[in-house]
């Protein structure tokens, strides 16, 4: 190939540019000492703006003359002649809907009147007002309904029923304008006050008003209460109740068709149960009968659209935020669920199945949805019937199209568009007396309404090839402008064997200004712990050897700081080295045998810009590489001094400072501070550094950008090198993710790596790997550092040996297939006993398959890791003849749980009539996806025993004395309770979740028509 004939060429040029880079670093350093003009400026820089083009709204001014203290709310009320807003201070105001408004009008203030309202003896006063409902025939029933919280007389105390909902009467004065009789409170309803209140309150078109609550506490740990799923109370919930405006008779009742009104038998008392904790499920006649939906986390605003569905958004914990169209007695999932993200999957469930957001966005997109309205305005006739929501972090606001779905699924919605520039802290959205959108502004405390963008047609002139960003004089040959700095770190990430070298461009003299510690970016969600100038760009070029050891460049990743926020780009190379294209938006796949030959690998995924920020996110400030403890290094590698300038020190720290690259918070001599921000990471591969500094730096690097708190890891550890390990919350703590079926699993257990969740995490393949983004390949020499670590901490006392087993018993448990794995990584297991161990692993559990899946032969993986192609499937003609056959091969097993005309085992659901209970797109999405959907009556259970042993199962009985067990070989297991050591729920079903793999698209069809026809009336039971 003439890619193979040029690369020597090419590889002794970039020779020549290298050391032509590093000699021209040396003179700009010796001139930097000698000028106090600053750092060499990047003059060619051509990074400004987005690839996008801006969007087609931009937000006005309303209401110019008037300005609230941290507002919360705002509506117009059904008279459409005033519009309302609610301040932080517990105070509501109104005034007419014109723009040259002059003032608000006080309608009450809850701080203030206090002592006027119902005694609550634990009270010092009102915290804060957070809903407004005005009755639907106001002012005729001059009548509202306010959510409102106390504060306890006990400093960081909270209130049990310190979250109201209260009655009011609303007088007038002599100008006509409403104000609120404070001393007509009725509490209707109270719950905790501890955070998460979410309060809203809303009147419906049936005229039921319906009140929004939150699980009631702090951030971390996540639902202490366990509120999400308790349908006993009302925390976490959305209530509809019929609400009266009589003096005499209840305050509210429960309407007739809500969906726990007939089974509910408990009082009408808003306290927090404490209930049974081994049973499955709450159960419906438990729920409160006011509940319309739970499983909400803080559902902050909820509106109507004009079909009368409700919308709510919910904001999430540490991964997603989430819409939900809210359906009757649905379960929205916290917290077993974080939209799409398990949290507390083994914890107790509601009485009803857990549905699906509408939407949910990471939080690599924004931390905290403000939930929307359908637009129903005149103006803008484009987004008719468009759902607009916004993110209070970010200050997005976006529109989305609202898909209707079939039956009685929620809706959804799609093409997601950004509507404006960021801008508005969006607090909350309402409408003006005429149904235009209006935004509301915490920060400034102002009004905003919506305004076509005369420039959103206009193109973007965002450079779409390397060469055109104005990095590389020489793209061909990586040579950097001038003003572009190459720069090295200490300890890269795994990339899967890719290598990065590093460049960082500054378009002004300006430093890059080093804080004492992070801190919040003013009018921004980045958490930052050096200020960069605007337009500062770093770049990182990926090159890969393939078999004949040339390396390929594949892709340079861009950081772009546009004086906000840092966006990622990446710019994949062609084919001939010579430059590089912009990558989509959603990223995408490259073939890697169009680079050149590399055996058994066939692909090389370039991320979506999403996903780079889920690791580059606004809490860890952005940039990874570029960080004091990666930069306190050597600077001259080895190489010459006087090739860097014989003024240049030799830390390149301290040549950044000198050459004004870096200014701040950095001392003199950086190798000698005393200061965690400073100390260098040290590499995975320096012998001279103790394992436990290069296993605390390789989890730093690889790990701690997500597992820190606020960053978006699910498990609440922190894996940053500065923390103590007994800080960390991984020794010896309980795997909040499941434990893989690992006997007394702990994340790190100390002195037993085979018990370690983390190391089985690193060392599998499959939906447990970490990380989910940004490497494929296990980093063996990472699991084996890792594993030395573990190793080298005391063991527990007590704990117990991993027991090791031969034949086909050796991968019986998953710490035991741990130990081989670390044999077969050091090359101790001979030839024909590695073949029998690949293949008993084909054959074995999920979580002992995973481990073994990287041993594999390339064909076998490709094989359990091809998509189906769902489309075809369900398109192909199947025969019901050879689908029977199918099903009653041993290699599929189907037999083994499922039963047709009493054939077959019972550790599954009797599949006689499943064609008439599901379409045939349902029959194949419950293979496919076994564990989306598991009844509580087939859930699979596992005992942990006293003495090791790990037994899973269907429950059969459940009692003081013992517990029994279904296998999958439909043997009954009793376990005396004595023996029991743990009892989990586990949230995979027993039937695997690759049982497709290795049939043919005729063949699935095929037994998709057999299990279609089996129409028989229907069972008990209406499982999948």
């Amino acid at each position: 190939m003439m890619y193979y004939r040029e690369f020597r060429v090419r590889w002794l040029l970039q020779a020549a540019v290298l050391l032509s880079a590093v000699t021209t670093f040396g003179l700009i350093l010796e001139a930097a000492d000698e000028s106090t003009s600053g750092h060499p400026v990047w003059s060619a820089s051509a990074i400004v703006g987005s690839p996008e083009p801006p969007p087609a709204f931009r937000q006005v001014r309303r209401y110019p003359q008037l300005k609230f203290d941290q507002p919360l709310y705002i509506e117009s009320g059904p008279d459409h002649a005033r519009i309302w807003v609610i301040d932080r201070a517990a105070r509501i105001w109104s005034f007419p809907d014109r723009d040259d408004v002059a003032s608000a009008d006080l309608f009450v203030d809850l701080k203030s009147g206090f002592s006027e309202l119902t005694k609550h003896d634990g009270a010092s006063g009102v915290a804060t007002a957070y809903g407004l409902a005005l009755h639907p025939d106001f002012p005729e029933v001059p009548f509202c309904w306010i959510t409102y919280t106390l504060q306890s007389r006990e400093r960081g105390q909270h209130l049990e029923d310190g979250t109201r909902l209260s009655r009011f009467r609303i007088d007038f004065n002599d100008d006509g304008i409403p104000v609120c009789d404070v001393t007509s409170e009725q509490v209707l309803l109270s719950w905790l006050e501890g955070g998460h209140n979410g309060a809203c309150v809303r009147f419906g078109p049936d005229g039921y008003l319906y009140v929004s609550a939150g699980d009631g506490e702090a951030p971390n740990p996540p639902d202490p209460r366990r509120a999400g799923q308790d349908v006993t109370n009302v925390l976490s919930t959305i209530m509809r109740l019929e609400v009266s405006t009589s003096e005499d008779g209840p305050l509210y009742t429960i309407p007739h068709d809500n969906p726990f009104a007939a089974t509910a038998n408990v009082s009408a008392s808003a306290e927090v149960s404490e209930p049974a904790t081994e049973d499955l499920t709450f159960s419906a006649a438990e729920a409160r009968p006011e509940i319309w939906a739970y499983g909400f986390r803080n559902p902050w605003k909820m509106n109507f659209g004009p079909d009368g569905q409700l919308w709510v958004g919910d904001v999430g914990w540490e991964m997603y935020e989430m819409v939900y169209n809210v359906k009757p007695g649905g379960n929205y999932g916290w917290s077993i669920m974080e939209g799409p993200q398990p949290v507390l999957p083994s914890a107790k469930r509601g009485p009803t199945p857990i549905l699906s957001a509408a939407y949910a966005y990471s939080h690599a997109e924004g931390a905290s949805v403000t939930g929307g309205f359908i637009y129903q305005g005149k103006s803008f006739p484009e987004l008719s019937g468009r759902y607009v929501f916004g993110d209070f972090e970010t200050r997005r606001i976006w529109s989305a199209v609202v898909t209707p779905s079939s039956g009685s699924d929620a809706d959804t919605l799609t093409n997601v568009t950004d509507l404006v520039d960021p801008s508005v802290r969006i607090v909350a959205f309402g409408e003006d007396t005429s149904g235009e959108l209006l935004l509301l502004h915490f920060d400034e405390g102002t009004i905003y309404g919506l305004q076509r963008n005369e420039s959103a047609e206009q193109s973007s002139e965002f450079p779409r090839r390397l060469s055109q960003t104005g990095i590389f004089r020489n793209t061909d040959l990586l040579e950097p402008s001038e003003g572009v700095l190459p720069f090295r770190i200490n300890h890269p990430m795994w990339s899967d064997g890719a290598v990065g070298t590093y460049v960082i461009g500054i378009p002004s003299p300006d430093p890059i200004h080093v804080l004492k510690g992070p801190r919040r970016r003013p009018e921004s969600i980045l958490r930052e712990s050096m200020e960069f100038p605007a337009n500062s760009v770093l770049a990182k070029t990926i090159e890969l050897k393939d078999d004949l050891g040339h390396s390929v460049r594949l892709e340079t990743q861009i950081l772009h700081f546009n004086g906000n926020v840092w966006n990622p780009y990446s710019y994949v190379w062609n084919r001939d080295q010579s430059d590089a294209e912009l990558a989509p938006t959603a990223g995408q796949t490259l073939n890697l045998s169009d680079y050149g030959t590399f055996g058994s690998r066939t692909s090389w995924t370039i991320h979506s810009r999403s996903e780079c920020l889920r690791c580059h996110n606004s809490w860890i400030g952005g940039p990874l590489a570029f960080t004091l403890p990666q930069l306190n290094r050597d600077a001259s590698d080895g190489r010459s001094s006087a090739a860097l300038g014989s003024s240049s020190a030799s830390n390149q720290l301290s040549q950044f400072v000198s050459m004004r690259l870096l200014d701040g918070t950095v001392p003199a001599d950086p190798t000698r501070a005393d200061d965690a921000r400073l100390r260098p990471l040290v590499a995975a591969n320096d012998s001279t550094a103790s394992v436990s500094d290069r296993a605390r730096s390789y989890l730093a690097v690889n790990c701690s950008h997500c597992h820190q708190n606020g960053a978006g890891g699910t498990a609440t550890i922190d894996l940053r090198r500065e923390i103590p390990v007994d800080e960390m919350k991984v020794v010896s703590a309980a795997p909040a993710q499941g434990s893989f079926q690992i006997a007394n699993a702990s994340i790190i257990s100390s002195g037993m790596p085979a018990r370690s969740v983390l190391l089985y995490r690193m060392a599998c393949m499959g939906r447990g790997r970490m990380p989910h983004i940004g490497s494929e390949q296990v980093d063996v020499n990472g699991v084996e550092l890792l594993r030395e670590w573990i190793a080298s901490m005391p063991a527990v006392a007590g704990s117990e040996e991993v027991v090791h087993r031969s034949g086909e018993n050796a991968l019986m448990t998953t710490e035991a297939a741990m130990e081989i794995v670390h044999q077969l990584d050091c090359g101790e297991i001979a030839a024909r006993e590695r073949e029998a161990i690949l293949e008993l692993a084909k054959q074995s559990s999920p979580e002992v398959h995973n481990l073994f899946l990287r041993f594999q032969s390339a064909e076998y993986q490709a094989q359990i890791q091809q998509p189906l192609d769902v489309t075809a499937i369900l398109n192909t003609t199947g025969r019901a003849s050879d689908g029977a056959a199918l099903f009653a091969d041993r290699r599929l097993q189907c037999t083994t749980c499922h039963r047709i005309a009493n054939q077959g085992g019972q550790v599954g659901p009797a599949l006689d009539s499943v064609g008439r209970r599901l379409t045939k797109t349902q029959i194949l999405d419950s293979i496919i996806n076994p564990s989306s959907q598991i009844n509580p009556e087939f859930a699979t259970w596992t005992i942990v025993s006293t003495d090791g042993r790990v037994l899973s199962g269907l429950l059969v009985e459940r009692t003081d004395d013992h517990i029994s067990l279904r296998t999958v070989r439909n043997e009954t297991t009793v376990v005396p309770r004595s023996d029991v050591e743990e009892f989990i729920r586990q949230t995979t079903s027993l039937m695997p979740d690759r049982l497709l793999a290795g049939l043919t698209t005729q063949q699935i069809a095929d037994l998709l028509a057999y299990l279609a026809v089996q129409q028989a009336a229907a069972e008990a039971t209406t499982n999948q």
